[in-house]
């Protein structure tokens, strides 16, 4: 269990923003391991979960749970993963209500044991709601000397006092979360609650349980409990990813944020609530209604105000910012004393591209943490992290043309060059054209619409199409 347990913190230390607990449970099913997330709410309530939890039988932690309806015992007799589970169970005289993903530990066929991943979503005690939300982001936690993002800060203070639906376009990576906590915070509402649900984690099958609830006797094994929207009532619901969601889903969500009511699954009655949804993307939503991915109804109800978040290359100043900032961060966390980066660590960062943007980068410098032996970070604890992110490659930070495929050796090398110069032996129209079908194949494997890349060549259309036809390279597909 132990090996495991390895593997398991760092799978906490890449999720934990978004749960507030792992627990792990051998395959008798008796506690093994409790661990709070970095959300501070649940520890706050509970500060010693772990200790009164660990070397107990999962079933025996709460009155309401039993063999049968326990998700992690379930998972040790199936071997299956269970996602999006919700659970409501009493604790010290709290009623607790959670979101659940067990996974099954497996070795050589066999169950080992099992991990469950909860995320708190509402807490009462004596019929009043708990406020949960005091882990929260604010403005405040977004680091920025950018002016695009500096002018989105005051937006989202400004629609932070409204009720209209948000929708948030953004890169993978460039803090949508972050923007969705910090519009409920500044709002009047942020002493409510505030749900979050990434609609491209749960199963399509799921999906509308977990929006609308289910009433007991609705269907086999249905027990009664609350969705999101009524867990959400008076306050926030962010929806990530809503482009995942099938069309049908669409429509049935649709419906009911015209209604501002909806019914559970099994159920005869509606039920009204109060919820301000701010909903994100990680493509353009408008481009999605065009593909036909997004409905064109539902973008017109979410998008009553739209808030893009530019990605991290396009806002270079806020690379040492962040670098810093993440620097602090991991010393408090780790224990270390790193003073900054060095150099070419520096020149490394100002040049990569970050296609997992600001994500990307936090998650650079802690590897580098892990892997630094001195007081600076070096070239040498970036580079090989980078590298394996599978992001664009920047040039001067190495000789070998393999980095560039498709480019001419002898510009990766001044030596290369002046012998090819004295050979005689430089060919500069063929140079100039591989050097053109690089960079053409290059931006239109990021920019699949020609009228796009052209504008990022500062060509026109008709210009790029002359120069795919002349070179023999195939007009991107059009969406």
């Amino acid at each position: 269990m132990s090996e495991y347990l390895k593997k398991l913190m760092k799978l906490m230390d890449i999720s934990e923003e978004d749960n507030n607990g792992m627990m792990v449970v051998n395959r008798d099913g008796i506690v093994e391991y409790y661990r709070p997330g970095k959300t501070l709410s649940a520890a706050s309530f509970f500060p010693d979960f772990g200790e009164k939890v660990t070397g107990k039988y999962v079933v025996d932690l709460y009155p309401e749970l039993t063999e049968e309806n326990s998700t992690v015992m379930e998972t040790l007799r199936t071997g299956k993963t269970i996602s999006g589970a919700m659970q409501t169970f009493t604790w010290q005289e709290h009623t607790v209500t959670m979101q659940t993903t067990t996974y099954p530990i497996m070795e050589g066929g066999r169950i080992e044991g099992a991990v469950d991943v909860a995320k708190l979503l509402e807490l009462k005690k004596d019929g009043v709601r708990e406020n949960i939300n005091s882990g929260l982001y604010t403005t405040d936690d977004i680091i920025t000397g950018n002016n695009a993002m500096i002018n989105l800060k005051e937006v989202i203070k400004d629609v932070a006092k409204n009720k209209s639906p948000v929708l948030i376009y953004g890169e993978t990576g460039t803090g949508k979360e972050l923007v969705a906590q910090s519009l409920h915070t500044e709002s009047g509402r942020g002493s409510k609650p505030f749900i979050s649900q990434n609609c491209a984690a749960i199963p399509e099958n799921l999906l509308e349980s977990i929006f609308f609830g289910t009433e007991k006797g609705g269907f086999t094994g249905a027990e009664s409990g609350k969705g999101i929207f009524e867990m959400a009532d008076g306050g926030t619901l962010f929806l990530d990813e809503i482009n995942s969601m099938s069309y049908g889903m669409q429509a049935k969500l649709l419906k009911a944020l015209e209604e501002q009511k909806i019914r559970r699954l099994g159920g005869r009655k509606d039920i009204s609530f109060d919820v301000r949804v701010v909903c994100a993307s990680n493509e353009d939503p408008e481009e999605l209604v065009e593909q036909g991915v997004l409905r064109a109804d539902l973008y017109y109800r979410i998008g009553v105000v739209k808030l893009v978040i530019p990605p991290l290359r396009k806002r270079p100043e806020d690379i040492p910012l962040l670098t810093e900032h993440f620097i602090r961060h991991y010393n408090r966390k780790m224990g270390r004393q790193i003073k900054g980066m060095n150099l070419k660590a520096l020149e490394l960062f100002s040049q990569w591209r970050w296609p997992g943007n600001v994500r990307e980068l936090k998650n650079a410098v802690e590897s580098a943490f892990n892997v630094e032996k001195g007081d600076h970070i070096s070239l040498d604890s970036v580079q090989g992290f980078l590298r394996k992110s599978g992001g664009s490659r920047v040039s001067g930070f190495s000789d070998d043309a393999e980095d560039r495929p498709g480019l001419p050796e002898i510009l990766f090398s001044r030596e290369k060059l002046h012998t090819a110069l004295e050979e005689g032996n430089v060919d500069l129209a063929e140079i100039l054209e591989q050097c053109e079908i690089y960079i053409l194949r290059e931006t239109l494997n990021r920019e699949r619409k020609l009228k796009n890349a052209a504008y990022k060549l500062s060509i026109s259309p008709q210009k790029l199409q002359y120069r795919l036809d002349k070179l023999g390279l195939r007009e991107p597909e059009k969406k």
